[in-house]
Parts: structure tokens; sequence; C-alpha cells
């Protein structure tokens, strides 16, 4: 996808398939612990766990608000290799069953100025390699607050709407051995699914009666 422009409506809408956040927290374990208790907003967990248990190809977009304003967010390569780490954390060991990394792919759309120029200098970051610290709590990771020293002066780092697609279930691919696609839990312990445009929680007799619809649906395809 080519760059995107500042505070302009984006080309898609919230469907079943995408949906857009404004913030980038991930999971419950990737929110502050002041974020958690004023409850500021729900991770993008729910979403993903929705967008596996359709099997179908979907989109999430981190950094456009509910109504498609792009906003994007500040960053360096080091807050892009710490996304996709808290990432790989979140599906690869929270979620059950651990989701194969086939399933999803991350990429960083670049955000322009209104007319068409960068928003913001590519400003180099810092050149210390340090191990990421994934779970924010009790204190955030040191490559958040190199963007925060670097917000206070002149030289913004750059803007970047990120893009996490979620693709179907393939059974040549699974390494759990699935004969027909797994539903999945969140690092909360609970089901989702997508309807229309959001997200609700399966109940055990939901989550049977769908995976009976599923098994109707090979059985005939």
């Amino acid at each position: 996808m080519c760059s995107l422009r500042k505070n302009e409506e984006f080309n898609k809408e919230e469907s079943k398939t995408v949906e857009f956040k404004a913030h980038d927290r991930l999971g419950y374990s990737q929110m502050t612990v002041g974020e958690i208790d004023k409850h500021l907003f729900q991770p993008a967990s729910r979403t993903l766990c929705g967008f596996l248990n359709i099997n179908k190809v979907c989109h999430l977009y981190l950094g456009i608000k509910d109504d498609g304003t792009v906003m994007g967010h500040h960053m360096f390569g080091s807050q892009m290799e710490h996304f996709r780490l808290a990432l790989d954390l979140l599906l690869g060991e929270q979620f059950k069953p651990p989701v194969d990394k086939y399933r999803y792919l991350v990429n960083f759309i670049q955000v322009e100025a209104v007319d068409g120029t960068t928003v913001y200098p590519n400003v180099p970051g810092l050149t210390i390699k340090q191990e990421h610290k994934l779970l924010k709590q009790p204190n955030v990771c040191w490559c958040e607050k190199e963007i925060l020293e670097h917000r206070k002066s002149d030289k913004q780092p750059p803007l970047y709407v990120i893009h996490v697609q979620i693709n179907k279930w393939d059974p040549t691919k699974d390494s759990e051995g699935f004969k027909i696609w797994p539903y999945f839990t969140s690092e909360e312990g609970k089901c989702f699914i997508r309807y229309t445009a959001s997200n609700h929680e399966l109940q055990p007799g939901q989550l049977i009666e769908e995976t009976m619809q599923d098994l109707e649906q090979l059985k005939n395809s």
C-alpha cells in the first residue's frame, strides 16, 4: 500500500474483516497500569482473536480513528521491532492454541502531510541495541522512552499506520495438525468472533454450534 495522508479519511470502512484503532496496544500485558485502571480503551487482542476465528483474510489498522481519520504513530525502527516481538509474544504464547506465524503479517505504512510531503523528517533513533521490555508493567520499554524524548524536541520521528493482516488457516501449514480450523482464545482466556464490525464473546454452547457449522461447511465443500 502507498503512503497515507494525515487527517484525511482512509479509503476503507470498518466491517467484519476490517477494524480501525487509534492506539497501538496489542494486549492487556502491553498496556500500562494506568491505561488498564482508567479503562481508556480495549486492546487489539479481542479483534485479532475475532479475526482468527472467522477464518478469512482480515485487516487491523492501528493509528486510524473509528471514523476513518488517519493519525499514525511515531516510530523508529526500534519501535517497529518492539511491535513485531510483542505481536509474536501475544499470538504465539498468550493465545491458545498458539497462532502459527503464517497466519499473520505486519507492515508499517508511512503517513504524509495533506500536501503530500513527509510529515516528519526521518530522524535517526538510538543506535544502542538493548533487549525490549515487552510487558509494560510496571515500566515501559526503553524504546518508548526514546520516542517520548524525541517528541519533546523539534525533530519529531516519522509517523506510521500499523497494518496487521490475518490470513486464512492452511491445513498444510498447521503445526498442531488440526483437521479443521481451530478456534482461539485471547490472553484473557476468552473466545471472540467477528459479527459485522464488532467483536462478540462466544459462550461454550455457541462455540459448539459454530464448530458444528464449520464441520458441515467442510463436508459440503
